[in-house]
């Protein structure tokens, strides 16, 4: 089975299985921001001037989205994985959670998910270049596109296909009503739950935060409910992994390069060749954090 993209699909077996449910008993959970219902620039960093009603917002739906899921049994582990990974309130989360927090680490956004049922990704937005609000891949500031074997791709998609790498479907995405497409090529089976609708770049539209949580609650269930009946699959790449990152300018690509791996393939652009996704994406940070240590120097030397 294909998915659009040209991913190969593995369908994973239902997970009403008692030997699958012995052995796998936690739910991991992704939390990003900018896919959140509310959201706006001054929300996005440990500075601004909203960024405290930022944490309640992302806060309030990663404790609802894992106290469903405390009740049927599982062990659910939150990646806070938005900016410096700070986000998420951890007075605030139920029992039977777990967290993970921090930044830089390796695996960024996926980090603490293996080994789990399946995967809920919340808060996830467009990638860079879609007209959606606060759209970007990784690093807004000094990435402007990435592929994976020719396919432009999002954090989404990147993380799906790490997290099937690791035997870990996605079940739910919960985010920017613009990230539909992106998920119906990569995942199609996975529940989608619009949380929010752009009214630009800057400016978004979204229920009340009652109803946000309400629908998400459902949406968990609807998760479950797939899962339960074996409905999920895997995107797989076929054989080995090219993974391109255009950048916004020549020096971000020039130190990028440095890595031995790396290959300057045009001005803004390196390309990486991969065994793994695994490899792959490790690759990917190693060069975003290379570049934003580049613009951060030059700002420095101003």
């Amino acid at each position: 089975m294909a998915g659009n993209l040209g991913y190969n699909t593995v369908l994973c077996p239902p997970l009403s299985s008692s030997l699958v449910r012995a052995l796998l008993r936690r739910v991991f959970v992704s939390v990003d921001a900018e896919g959140l219902p509310f959201i706006i620039y001054s929300h996005l960093f440990p500075k601004a001037s909203h960024f405290s009603e930022l944490r309640r917002i992302a806060t309030r739906l990663a404790a609802t989205v894992s106290k469903v899921l405390v009740e049927k049994g599982y062990e659910v582990v939150v990646a806070d994985s938005h900016g410096y990974m700070n986000m998420i309130d951890p007075l605030a989360m139920p029992r039977g959670s777990r967290l993970v927090r921090g930044f830089p680490r390796s695996l960024s956004m996926v980090a603490g998910a293996r080994g789990s049922m399946y995967a809920v990704l919340l808060g996830y937005h467009s990638r860079a270049g879609v007209l959606s609000v606060f759209s970007h891949t990784y690093s807004g500031s000094v990435v402007y596109r990435v592929t994976v074997n020719g396919r432009e791709v999002g954090e989404l998609s990147l993380n799906a296909l790490l997290l099937a790498e690791y035997s870990v479907p996605v079940a739910l995405v919960a985010g920017s009503e613009e990230l539909r497409e992106e998920v119906e090529e990569t995942i199609p089976w996975a529940v989608f739950l619009p949380l929010v609708s752009s009214m630009g770049y800057a400016s978004s539209l979204a229920k009340s935060i009652e109803e946000v949580l309400d629908d998400l609650a459902r949406a968990v269930e609807e998760a479950e409910d797939k899962a339960a009946s074996g409905e999920l699959g895997l995107p797989r790449v076929a054989g080995r992994i090219e993974l391109c990152i255009e950048y916004v300018n020549p020096l971000a690509a020039e130190v990028a390069s440095l890595i031995p791996s790396v290959r300057l393939t045009a001005p803004r652009k390196t390309c990486v060749t991969a065994s793994s996704m695994h490899d792959a994406y490790r690759l990917l940070e190693a060069q975003v954090y290379l570049a934003l240590w580049a613009r951060t120097e030059l700002a420095r030397q101003a």
